[in-house]
């Protein structure tokens, strides 16, 4: 839920503290849940034996939670994301990327994302001789931006805080904030009671802007397995039953008829353990021994098995990569189509992405501008964001041929996935046919022509 306050309040350092109450309450507890079923702490895992306290009871976890986010996250940031602009030199812009490394903080986001619905990028300048703009993948459970209440949604502030330790004990006794605004940095402590705790510290803002950026995962702000919890725990107790279904047929009770083993029952009991000791049973002339077990329906339990796996795969729109029917046509028009649920949910994180990035280059340029370097202008640069995506090459290379002489060399060659530059791959390719062309010349020149040379 966005964090919300009336445009005509102030904010102040008390009524952030409310807003962490809030946070620390409402929102934890949604991310905790999210954060362990990720991790593989599913729900299963308290399963207790439901009659005797020695039947089997295996608690079987197979973590499709963290199977769907790491195939939706890796997915979508297949690549480095990648900038272009017609008319604005965007080396300065590229030399703060590196720096910053931001290809790995837009992986974290891909991820949060992916398993809580919202991830954070906290923007602040290095500690360098010569600062510069870096960014920070922060964890949901630390961050969250204020909005005002108008239908703008204008972000009021951005609050990042950290548990604050015991050095003896290592108890939370309280948390680090730091909240920043368009004109100020605010640092401060508060108690486990949220109270402030000592002095404000404020700063000059040199962004000029909130320097937490908030990415939505999709308009509900819900993780990629968030609905599918149900199903995951219903995949993991078939799957723990078919286990102790396995186990109940091996410790079968053992049923004599015309037999008894003793009168008493420790005489029974040592008559037990001999036979498991040593594998053999003596019998009269009458007696039978057999085993009392429970038929085991291998083919429901398959269906049930397959049913609920389809369904996680379905309403999640990731497929399954160990299906066959999956991976008997790589073509790249059936690809698609196997995808086609992937990608509609794919193209609703890149717009969220998006917005997020174009944030941090308004951000980025607001330092260079304060370092009188010319600013950017957000709105002439095109953001690409490439998915990892198996490529048929020798298709792509029939496009090619099929589209020569109608498009451009350059925005062919960019459909190779091992081009990176297409601009500087189409000067090499020009230069070599021109090498070529002038060996060919001469030789096919005479040699007495090209003696009198």
């Amino acid at each position: 839920m966005p964090f919300l306050m009336d445009s005509t309040d102030e904010l102040t350092p008390q009524l952030i503290c409310e807003y962490i109450k809030m946070h620390r309450t409402v929102m934890i507890p949604k991310y905790k849940t999210l954060q362990a079923y990720y991790e593989g702490h599913h729900k299963i895992l308290n399963r207790k034996p439901k009659y005797r306290a020695n039947d089997p009871c295996n608690n079987v976890v197979c973590n499709y939670a963290k199977y769907i986010s790491d195939f939706a996250a890796g997915y979508l940031i297949g690549e480095p994301i990648s900038y272009q602009s017609q008319d604005q030199n965007l080396d300065k812009l590229q030399d703060w990327n590196n720096i910053a490394q931001t290809d790995v903080q837009d992986m974290d986001n891909a991820k949060y994302q992916s398993i809580f619905g919202v991830a954070y990028e906290l923007v602040y300048m290095s500690s360098a001789d010569s600062p510069t703009p870096k960014t920070a993948s922060t964890h949901p459970t630390q961050s969250f931006v204020i909005y005002n209440n108008s239908v703008e949604l204008k972000k009021m502030a951005g609050v990042n805080y950290y548990d604050r330790h015991d050095p003896k004990t290592q108890d939370v006794i309280g948390f680090t904030v730091i909240a920043s605004t368009e004109k100020e940095i605010l640092k401060f402590n508060v108690t486990v009671d949220y109270a402030l705790d000592g002095e404000v510290t404020p700063e000059p803002n040199p962004f000029k802007a909130v320097t937490l950026i908030e990415i939505y995962n999709n308009n509900e702000r819900q993780g990629d397995f968030e609905q599918l919890i149900p199903l995951i725990d219903a995949y993991n107790s078939q799957q723990s039953n078919r286990v102790d279904d396995v186990e109940n047929f091996v410790n079968s009770i053992l049923v004599l008829t015309g037999q008894v083993l003793g009168d008493t029952d420790k005489e029974k009991s040592e008559a037990y353990n001999s036979i498991k000791e040593n594998g053999v049973m003596e019998l009269t002339e009458d007696g039978k021994a057999g085993f009392l077990t429970r038929q085991i329906d291998q083919q429901g339990n398959e269906l049930l098995r397959q049913s609920l796996a389809d369904d996680i795969h379905k309403f999640s729109c990731v497929p399954s990569m160990t299906d066959k029917d999956f991976a008997s046509n790589v073509s790249g028009v059936a690809m698609q189509f196997k995808l086609l649920g992937l990608n509609q949910i794919t193209k609703i994180k890149e717009r969220y992405i998006k917005e997020g990035i174009r944030e941090r280059i308004q951000l980025f340029s607001a330092i260079m501008q304060d370092k009188g370097m010319p600013g950017i202008n957000i709105d002439d640069i095109t953001i690409t964001i490439t998915h990892s995506l198996p490529k048929n090459l020798v298709e792509i290379a029939q496009v090619i041929g099929t589209l020569h002489g109608i498009c451009s060399n350059e925005t062919l060659l960019a459909q190779l996935p091992f081009v990176e530059d297409p601009e500087e791959e189409s000067k090499k390719a020009a230069e070599e046919r021109r090498q070529e062309q002038d060996e060919r010349f001469v030789m096919s020149t005479p040699p007495d022509i090209r003696n009198a040379e």
